[in-house]
Parts: structure tokens; sequence; C-alpha cells
């Protein structure tokens, strides 16, 4: 079900499995409705305030150099 879980602990798990393995970076969006009704919630996770700039890498992906004015990106 998924209400049977609080935001907190979802996130909260979510940390603590990509520390388990070893991921370096964590990003939360506070735009959008992306279901975080408490915009508090991040920074008592002690989430950081990013500089507004993302970039994503893709591995085993040659594609030839693009503007990123021609570049979209679907996250799922």
């Amino acid at each position: 079900m998924a209400n049977s879980v609080s935001m907190e602990d979802l996130l909260r798990s979510s940390l603590i499995l990509a520390k388990k393995d070893d991921f370096d970076v964590f990003n939360a969006l506070d735009i959008h409705d992306n279901g975080i009704p408490d915009k508090n919630l991040l920074k008592e996770l002690k989430f950081g305030i990013g500089d507004g700039n993302l970039h994503y890498y893709f591995f085993n992906w040659r594609v030839p150099e693009i503007a990123p004015s021609k570049l979209g990106i679907v996250l799922v």
C-alpha cells in the first residue's frame, strides 16, 4: 500500500541503503508535487541546499556532442 510507510521513514531507509551501497550523492528535489508535504523534512534529514545545477552521468552511452538546449531527460 502506498501510504503504509511515512515519507520520513521512506527517505531515511533510502539514505541508509544508498550509504550501504557506497553512493556518494543523493539528490532530493522539493519542486512540483513530489510527495514531501513537510518542506522541513529534508532539513531534518540533513539534506543540504544545492547550487541549482544538477549533472547527470549516463554510463555506457555514446552520443555525439549536443547542445544542452537540444537535450531532454525523463527521470523515472
